[in-house]
């Protein structure tokens, strides 16, 4: 994509400054420190960015449910404000931030009908996303059923994609695979955008960054795949995302793998796996997560390209919005803070 150097420079600028605004170390240990849901709410409306959206919410009414739903509305609407500056310069990139959150939602809601809970979903609710899908997200949060699940996507390209995974009567939701379909296509449709729209200098570090996003993702899928549905390798190796950078005689090793020690070991002849190897974390699951954020922290302080600094801000703020949702949860549920630290992700 061609940008003025105004262009460039005020896309960078204004992403950035979004950034600057992000929960710093004083802020966690104070959330952390918070005895209820209300402290943690108190605390957001008088000493950070949340300020705003949480103007006109009091903290001895509110609940858990109400603060995420409104927390998150707060992230749709960092995206619509940069996404609507970058539709202004001619950027491709805001249609895929549109379809991850619909991906996002959908994989949720599929997660939620599978385990009986879809009531929790109205908690979810986006409102502030309705204005740019075609998801009829009202009938998604009455929906109790996959027929009612198509026919809140009727209007959309996501019917046909979730059609052939309806399950037959009494029958299993077929989670990951729904998942991978989902992803598969929204990443087929990215890499398109990368391939038609960029070239040079940003073709090649879009292409790194989602490509190294994808690498982790994978990993993570082959353990969660391995360890909790128990899949042979040849059905492991159908649900992973396409467009990554781990070669096929890589893949196969992990999938293959009859332990997690087995799978890190083959994971290390990969450039990922090189990165997991030096990464800390409490819990395999999270690999995928603490490695997009070392990654996206340093593209957003260090590249010059608009769109790499811009998809970097989405990844790091969806990662503060995570770390609140834990906080909430395990403030909720009195946890001791230092468990609770040991699941956020901001160092």
């Amino acid at each position: 994509m061609v940008f003025t150097k105004y262009a460039a420079n005020a896309i960078i600028a204004k992403t950035r400054a979004k950034y600057g605004k992000r929960l710093k170390d004083k802020d966690y240990q104070a959330l952390l420190n918070c005895a209820s849901v209300g402290e943690v709410m108190a605390y957001l409306k008088s000493h950070t960015h949340y300020s705003s959206v949480l103007n006109n919410m009091s903290e001895r009414e509110v609940h858990r449910g109400q603060l995420e739903t409104v927390l998150r509305q707060q992230l749709i609407q960092d995206f619509a404000s940069i996404a609507h500056y970058e539709i202004a310069t001619g950027e491709a990139f805001s249609q895929f931030l549109i379809n991850r959150n619909e991906v996002e939602q959908l994989s949720h809601f599929v997660m939620l009908l599978s385990s009986g809970n879809t009531e929790r979903y109205v908690f979810d609710l986006p409102l502030h996303f309705e204005a740019h899908t075609k998801i009829d997200l009202q009938a998604l949060v009455k929906a109790r059923s996959y027929g009612e699940l198509l026919a809140a996507v009727e209007k959309t390209k996501y019917k046909k994609l979730l059609e052939p995974y309806r399950p037959e009567k009494d029958g299993e939701i077929d989670v990951p695979a729904i998942e991978n379909a989902l992803y598969s296509d929204m990443y087929d449709n990215l890499f398109e955008i990368i391939g038609n729209h960029t070239k040079g200098e940003e073709k090649k570090a879009l292409t790194e960054l989602f490509t190294t996003h994808i690498d982790l993702m994978n990993f993570v899928r082959v353990l969660r795949l391995q360890k909790y549905f128990h899949l042979k390798p040849e059905k492991i190796r159908e649900q992973l995302l396409p467009h990554g950078s781990i070669r096929e005689s890589v893949l196969k090793a992990m999938c293959e793998a009859r332990s997690p020690k087995e799978l890190f070991a083959a994971a290390a002849a990969s450039r990922a796996g090189k990165r997991i190897a030096k990464m800390e974390y409490s819990y395999a699951g999270e690999i995928d997560k603490r490695g997009d954020y070392s990654y996206t922290k340093r593209q957003i302080r260090f590249s010059t390209v608009p769109t790499v600094v811009m998809m970097s801000y989405f990844t790091l703020a969806q990662t503060e919005l995570t770390n609140i949702i834990n906080i909430i949860e395990g403030v909720r549920y009195k946890v001791d803070p230092d468990t609770i630290k040991k699941l956020l992700i901001y160092q």
